[in-house]
């Protein structure tokens, strides 16, 4: 992180650069001659979702020493319900990346295995 920047502009920033790059992919993702990519690509949202889920957690953290703060500041009987809420949420976050992040492995071996089968079928109809 630069000097320069605060941490939470250089977050949301690159926040933004990960949608800018999800859209990206989504435009592209379509084109025929894409084919070939399909596997990297499913590796490479494998390990964005696993960062995402480490991600997460640091987001968590980092939340919950902000309200832990605050709770000892202003003594807000209601900041412990929503302190657990807010775990509740990041755990369940935590939970739907994990499972993505397998889904997008599972989706990534399979997507490999058939386009290596189209790959030797074209290679078999090919005269000569």
């Amino acid at each position: 992180m630069s000097d320069r920047r605060s941490a939470d502009n250089e977050l949301y920033d690159r926040s933004c650069d990960l949608v800018e790059a999800a859209a990206a992919i989504r435009r592209v993702a379509g084109a025929p001659e894409a084919a070939r990519a399909v596997p990297a690509v499913l590796g490479s949202i494998e390990a964005a979702l696993r960062e995402l889920l480490w991600a997460s957690a640091a987001l968590e953290e980092t939340t919950a020493r902000r309200l832990e703060g605050r709770a000892r500041s202003s003594g807000e009987p209601r900041m412990q319900p929503r302190s657990e809420r807010m775990q509740r949420g990041y755990a369940n976050l935590q939970i739907a990346l994990a499972d993505a992040e397998r889904a997008s492995a599972a989706a990534r071996s399979l997507a490999a295995r058939a386009l290596a089968g189209a790959a030797a079928f074209e290679t078999a109809r090919l005269p000569g």
